[in-house]
């Protein structure tokens, strides 16, 4: 459970969570289930600073932001994601 944790440990386990959030988990996915309400989730995400999706690409089609051939537009030489929707 601790690669895929979820709203169980962020509504009830607060060492759990601490855990994830300095880094010292080896979480790789959060699924935001036992969260009521997509706003409640995206909020949730949000305060944790794992919401990648930028507003101006809501409701976007994959080809208005991608390039066509590699992936994602504005992504930089270093392969880090800085101007970017999802």
């Amino acid at each position: 459970m601790e690669e895929f944790p979820g709203g169980l440990q962020f509504h009830r386990k607060k060492e759990s969570m601490k855990k994830i959030m300095s880094g010292d988990s080896n979480a790789y996915i959060f699924h935001m289930s036992w969260t009521t309400n997509k706003d409640n989730k995206l909020k949730f995400f949000e305060q944790m600073g794992e919401w990648y999706l930028n507003k101006q690409c809501i409701g976007k089609e994959a080809h208005e932001i991608t390039d066509g051939n590699s992936g994602i537009l504005d992504s930089n030489v270093d392969g880090v994601l800085t101007k970017h929707c999802c």
